[in-house]
C-alpha cells in the first residue's frame, strides 16, 4: 500500500474539497467571513507546549471554538417569553440573520503527522473516495435502471398500442368481411327473389298464352265455322244469282237475236285495258260473225269510224268472271266483271246498271261462243 506524503495529501484533499460541497449543498447559506483586520489576534500558545506529548497534543483553534456554538439566528428571546399582546399592537418581527462560519485565518502552525496519524487519515480518504465511488456507481447504476424501466415501459406502450391498433385492424376487417357477407347473401337472396319472380311471370304469361292460344283457336274454330257458313250462303245465293243470270242472259239473247235490232249491240261501258290503273268510258258495238267477232271501243257514238281499241272475242276468250274468281279489287265496284283471255291478257269492265251488265255479258259470251 501507498503511504506516500503526496498519496496521503491528495486523499486529504479529495476529502476536503467534496466534505464542504456535501454538507453545504443544501444550505446555500452566504458564509459570514471574518477578515483579518477586524478579527483579534491568536492567544499565545502555552508554556508547556513544547514539552506535550504528541499524543496528547491538540492543535490550538482558537477561543471561538473552545466556547459554546452561536445559534443560527439572532432570536430577541424577550420577545418570545412576553405575553401575547392585543391584536391593535403590533407584533414584533423576529429578525433573521445568516449563520456565521468562521475562517481560519493566520491559523497556528500544526506539528508534523504521525504515520500511524497519516495511515490513518489515508484509509480514510481511501474509505470515503470508495463510498464516494460506489454512491456514484449507485446513482449510475440506479439512472441505468431507470432508463431501462422506462425504455421497457415505452417498449411494452408501444406494443400495447401496436396490439390495440392490430385488433382495431382486425375489427374492421371482420366487420368488412361481415359486410361483404351480408351483402352477398342480400345480393344472393335479390337474385333468388328475382329469379323466383321471373319463373312465375313466365309461368303466368304461358298460362295467359295458352289461355290466349285456346280462345284464339275457339275464335278461329267459330270464325271458320261462321266463314264456312257465309261461304255456303254466299254460294248457294251467288249460284241462285248465277242461274237467274243466265236465265235473264238467255231471254234478253232470244229477244235480241230475233228482233236483230242493231240499237240493242251497242251501249256504254267503263273499261280497264291491261297493264295500266286508268279507267276509261267507252262506246262499244259488236260485228258477229262466223269466222270472227270483234268488239270495237269508241270516244264516243258520234265517232264510230276509227275505233280506239278492237277485242277480237271468238275463240279468244278464256272465261267472263266474277269479282269473287280471283278479281278482288272489283268486289267494291258494282255491276263489275272481267274478261280472261287465253293469252293472259285481262281486261276490267263494269256497266251502268245490272240490265247493262246482263245485256253485256249475254253479248260476250255469244260473241265468243262460249256458255255462262
Amino acid at each position: 500500500m501507498n503511504t506516500s506524503p503526496a498519496h496521503i495529501c491528495k486523499g486529504s484533499f479529495l476529502t476536503q474539497l467534496f466534505a464542504p460541497c456535501r454538507r453545504n449543498q443544501n444550505t446555500h447559506v452566504e458564509p459570514y467571513i471574518v477578515h483579518a483586520d477586524d478579527a483579534p489576534p491568536p492567544p499565545p500558545p502555552p508554556k508547556d507546549y513544547k514539552w506535550a506529548s504528541a499524543s496528547t497534543r491538540r492543535t490550538f483553534l482558537g477561543e471561538e471554538y473552545n466556547g459554546k456554538k452561536s445559534l443560527l439566528f439572532d432570536v430577541d428571546l424577550d420577545v418570545l417569553s412576553r405575553p401575547p399582546q392585543s391584536t391593535s399592537q403590533p407584533i414584533p418581527i423576529i429578525q433573521k440573520m445568516p449563520p456565521r462560519i468562521p475562517v481560519k485565518v493566520n491559523s497556528p502552525p500544526t506539528m508534523p503527522l504521525t504515520p500511524e496519524e497519516k495511515e490513518r487519515r489515508r484509509l480514510a480518504a481511501q474509505r470515503q473516495s470508495q463510498l464516494e465511488k460506489d454512491a456514484m456507481l449507485r446513482e449510475e447504476h440506479e439512472r441505468q435502471e431507470t432508463k431501462r424501466r422506462e425504455k421497457v415501459e415505452q417498449e411494452r406502450l408501444q406494443r400495447e398500442e401496436e396490439e390495440e391498433r392490430k385488433a382495431m385492424l382486425q375489427e374492421e376487417l371482420r366487420a368488412a368481411a361481415l359486410r361483404k357477407a351480408r351483402l352477398e347473401r342480400e345480393r344472393r337472396e335479390t337474385e333468388e327473389q328475382q329469379l323466383q319472380e321471373l319463373r312465375e311471370r313466365r309461368r303466368l304469361e304461358k298460362e295467359r298464352r295458352l289461355q290466349h292460344t285456346k280462345e284464339m283457336e275457339r275464335w278461329r274454330a267459330e270464325q271458320m265455322q261462321r266463314a264456312e257458313s257465309q261461304y255456303s250462303e254466299k254460294e248457294e245465293e251467288r249460284r241462285r244469282s248465277e242461274e237467274g243470270r243466265r236465265m235473264r242472259i238467255a231471254r234478253m239473247n232470244e229477244e235480241l237475236f230475233s228482233t236483230s235490232r242493231a240499237d240493242k249491240m251497242a251501249g256504254w261501258v267503263t273499261v280497264q285495258p291491261p297493264n295500266t290503273l286508268a279507267w276509261k268510258r267507252r262506246y262499244y258495238t259488236f260485228e258477229l260473225s262466223h269466222a270472227e267477232s270483234k268488239m270495237l271501243l269508241y270516244g264516243n257514238p258520234r265517232e264510230v269510224v276509227k275505233p280506239l281499241d278492237i277485242l277480237p272475242l271468238y275463240g279468244r276468250i278464256d272465261s267472263l268472271a266474277e269479282w269473287y274468281e280471283g278479281f278482288e279489287e272489283l268486289e267494291a265496284i258494282p255491276h263489275s266483271f272481267a274478261l280472261r283471255f287465253v293469252d293472259g291478257v285481262e281486261w276490267r269492265m263494269f256497266a251502268d246498271s245490272a240490265g247493262e251488265k246482263d245485256r253485256l255479258l249475254g253479248l260476250l259470251s255469244e260473241a265468243a261462243g262460249i256458255i255462262l
